[in-house]
């Protein structure tokens, strides 16, 4: 035989008094709570923003890791013949059962989201690249008749050959814009889902106190993810970059600021607007598939609700505006640079704004 069925090993008598005696200790039951509760610390650590926010499953996690290390009074029903404090293991136990099934179901959503999208891509360049082939080949087997033609001197012949040789790059021209048209819709209503899909573990970032806005690392974040898909986009992404003035003979204090942000988000209300406070006085918007004439109209909303603002008290604040259009060559810092340098120029020439396409 290859193998022999072995018969089970009685366990050393060291060994059985060593386990007889571990588990009689009293130290056991409370090294488990222990490591419960250390696991459950361990787990809110390491969580991540989904649609809940990181800092809301540490809280969750901290209080159970304590509510199960503490335990809760029993009722004087529940005391009769029952030692120590109460436990909600079913509790713990539902807990920690639903926040899982929550973070498989959005890592799922978040990897199908992105998988579809690197696969349009591929689909994108594999058909590309067999469309290009064969136009290639049309406008070779031209190029080897006009040859021909040339090489006998037959002018009709080269005239003939010619005109097939231009007709044939015409047409395969043609094909490839239309492709890349058809193509590039598809590719910006798969690389919007993508870029909801990044923005959503933005929400539950930081808000800023005064502003109610995100933080300056949630619009870091947003800038170079948005910069590394606008080449992409139908619609080149727009950066305005907000700077708050205070009312002539005041100071810009938090109350100015808070309401100024107040009229921003009032303006820019759609679910792929991106608004926060990049600076000490200076608010940042990113926008996607918004077209030049529509932000023109954006900006003169927004202009509008801040002058209203000095139409209700004395002295309110006003705001100069730098906008800025991402370009191919763009990476995040020199798209943030074109934004300051619209900003520059329009407080230079005392106009409310200025934009660089």
């Amino acid at each position: 035989m290859l193998w022999n069925r072995r018969k089970p090993v009685q366990p050393a008598a060291e060994a059985v008094a060593a386990v007889g005696a571990s588990s009689s200790g009293s130290a056991d039951p409370e090294r488990a709570l222990d490591a419960v509760g250390n696991l459950l610390k361990a787990y809110g650590r390491f969580a991540f923003d989904t649609e809940r926010a990181a800092s809301k499953v540490r809280e969750q996690c901290e209080h159970w890791a304590q509510r199960i290390a503490l335990g809760e009074p029993r009722s004087a029903a529940e005391a009769r013949g029952a030692v120590g404090p109460l436990r909600d293991w079913a509790g713990l136990h539902g807990f920690f059962e639903e926040q899982r099934r929550h973070e498989s179901e959005f890592v799922g959503r978040s990897l199908s989201g992105l998988r579809g999208t690197v696969l349009a891509m591929a689909r994108f360049l594999g058909g590309g690249a067999g469309e290009d082939r064969d136009s290639d080949a049309q406008v070779e087997l031209c190029l080897q008749a006009l040859s021909r033609a040339l090489g006998t001197g037959d002018m009709a012949g080269v005239s003939r050959a010619a005109a097939l040789v231009i007709d044939s790059a015409r047409e395969g021209m043609d094909r490839r814009r239309s492709r890349e048209a058809r193509q590039l819709a598809e590719l910006s209503e798969r690389l919007r889902e993508l870029r909801e899909d990044l923005a959503e573990g933005l929400k539950n970032a930081v808000l800023d106190p005064v502003t109610g806005l995100l933080g300056r690392a949630a619009y870091e974040q947003q800038l170079e993810q948005l910069c590394a898909l606008g080449a992409l986009l139908e619609q080149p992404p727009w950066l305005v970059v907000i700077e708050v003035k205070p009312g002539r003979g005041t100071v810009l204090d938090d109350a100015a600021l808070g309401e100024v942000s107040k009229v921003v988000t009032r303006t820019f209300l759609r679910k792929q607007d991106f608004v926060a406070r990049s600076g000490a006085r200076e608010l940042a918007i990113l926008l996607a598939d918004m077209t030049e004439e529509q932000l023109l109209a954006a900006l003169e909303r927004l202009l509008g609700g801040v002058h209203k603002l000095g139409e209700a008290r004395r002295h309110a604040p006003s705001v100069l505006l730098g906008v800025a259009r991402c370009r191919p060559i763009d990476e995040a810092e020199s798209w943030r640079a074109r934004a300051a340098l619209a900003l520059g120029r329009a407080r230079e020439d005392g106009s409310a704004y200025q934009l660089l396409r």
